[in-house]
């Protein structure tokens, strides 16, 4: 582990960066408190959480209600599983929307 001023970091980014890639873990310092680590990361270390958007949230826990109901629940793999099972999975009656949203500070055309 190596432990380095910020001005020094400033100077040596890509050295430190190459230290980083190779499992090296750097401290970073603001005179003599330690602040932040430059730390190796991986894709795994990454994982982001899809979002829903209110409609497919609604429709996930309508269908998890059925399911139980049913006693049969689905199992995913990962997020991205899940969320192309909500895309194809018929909607259910709710509410629509007979035109679109309109934009805040958007003029009618009438």
């Amino acid at each position: 582990m190596q432990t380095v001023t910020i001005r020094e970091a400033k100077a040596r980014l890509n050295a430190l960066v190459d230290a980083a890639e190779r499992g090296e873990q750097v401290v970073l310092m603001r005179g003599s408190r330690l602040v932040a680590a430059i730390v190796p990361v991986s894709a795994e270390d990454l994982e982001l959480a899809p979002r829903l958007t209110d409609p497919q949230a609604e429709r996930l826990w309508s269908l998890i209600a059925a399911e139980r109901a049913n006693g049969a629940n689905l199992t995913f793999e990962g997020p991205a599983e899940a969320v192309a099972h909500l895309g194809s999975a018929p909607r259910g009656p709710g509410p629509r929307r007979s035109s679109p949203p309109r934009r805040r500070g958007a003029r009618s055309r009438r």
